[in-house]
């Protein structure tokens, strides 16, 4: 079978997509499945790379106008889909789909999130704080609720939608898409990255982690991830745990008001490191106590995942796709959402109770095949199989 990829990002571009796909295609190759990717670069020239992943990989450069590169992706598209037996759509669905009004070859589309509220949230088209699920039922002005029409046409364009929760699949089934077009398929995490690491001891040593309790939390830095408010039920922690430490990894565009925060508050042992590569994400997820992850946003939470496997307790407010993880007061502790009081309590009772860290942690190791990464790839393959039988 030809996979024809489509993705607005690619490898090695930070993010969930590019690190699912770069990750995924290898095993479709092996598989036999011929491999085509069209996606963008940041470089200043369109090109094709057929040497640095066994299949090629065709960049469109972002520094052009945006009416120009998207004719330019929709012609590429058009070339390479002439002999692909199914596309595969990677969160990018418009140029995709135009390009298919004329290829008609059958296509998959991967759905994660809700583009319009991140669209419209971004560019403050709607008020601030506006959650996702909200959004789903608000009041929307005229561009935001045209640019919502347009994403439930490209999404229904697609032959199936693949999804990485229920949750998840839930969003387009609201904007009208059929829910018979859906499938759910977890993603997975790959555990190499936590195989060979140090003892705990050892790693908390080379880390520079006091003998205290050691929180850690990972994310991209936007206003929904709520670290502000990670940092107020910290805050409150403290006055039973002083000595306890916070670790922040991660960067974006809310880092500037976090530093603010923190220069404001003058809280102490709070750590932001920015960005951090993947291995060594899993040494600090290994090292800590406790993972903590409070957003009004989660499709599926893979750090809560990837804490499970470093055998790391979790505590994560009770939305989107967190409680298809986390089974509250059985493989973690799920809370409200925007509740710093009741996260600052959890904290507590998790670091504090360590006959209830233990068990979660034991009980969390049991689910973990679901989120397998032969079973995704399995699952995936048969998304495909299916769309390109139809």
């Amino acid at each position: 079978m030809h996979i024809l990829v489509v993705s607005g990002t690619f490898h090695p571009e930070p993010g969930g997509p590019p690190t699912y796909l770069r990750n995924l295609l290898p095993a479709l190759q092996q598989r036999g499945h011929q491999i085509t990717v069209v996606t963008y670069t940041d470089l200043a020239d369109s090109f094709c790379d057929s040497q640095t992943y066994g299949y090629p990989v065709w960049r469109i450069t972002r520094q052009q106008p945006i009416p120009k590169r998207l004719l330019q992706f929709i012609r590429w598209v058009l070339q390479h889909g002439k002999t692909a037996d199914v596309m595969f759509i990677s969160d990018y669905g418009l140029p995709a789909a135009v390009a298919n009004l004329r290829l008609g070859i059958p296509s998959v589309i991967k759905n994660v999130s809700d583009f319009t509220w991140e669209f419209a949230t971004r560019r403050q088209l709607i008020p601030a704080g506006l959650t996702i699920d909200e959004f789903q039922t608000a009041q929307l002005p005229l561009r935001v609720r045209f640019l919502r029409r347009l994403q439930a046409w490209y999404t229904n364009a697609a032959t199936l939608v693949l999804a990485p929760s229920h949750y998840s699949a839930s969003l387009p089934i609201g904007w009208g898409i059929p829910k018979e077009k859906t499938r759910v398929v977890y993603n997975a995490i790959d555990r190499a990255h936590f195989e060979n690491l140090p003892s705990v001891a050892a790693l908390r040593t080379a880390l520079g982690f006091a003998d205290v309790p050691q929180i850690v939390a990972v994310a991209r830095l936007t206003p929904w991830k709520h670290f502000d408010l990670i940092i107020a039920a910290f805050q409150q922690l403290q006055a039973q745990l002083p000595a306890a430490q916070l670790t922040i990894i991660g960067d974006g565009p809310s880092r500037p008001d976090l530093d603010a925060l923190l220069a404001e508050t003058a809280i102490q042992n709070v750590t932001l490191t920015g960005a951090l590569p993947h291995q060594d994400v899993a040494r600090y997820l290994k090292a800590a106590d406790l993972y903590v992850q409070f957003s009004t946003y989660e499709g599926l939470p893979h750090t809560v995942i990837e804490a499970m496997i470093a055998q790391t307790p979790c505590v994560v407010s009770n939305i989107g796709g967190n409680p298809e993880v986390v089974a509250h007061e059985q493989t973690g502790l799920l809370v409200p959402a925007l509740d710093a009081d009741a996260l600052a309590q959890a904290l507590l009772r998790m670091l504090t109770d360590t006959k209830l860290a233990a068990d979660c942690v034991a009980n969390a190791n049991q689910q973990l095949e679901k989120f397998a990464w032969d079973t995704l790839v399995d699952r995936t393959e048969a998304v495909l199989l299916e769309a390109a039988q139809r």
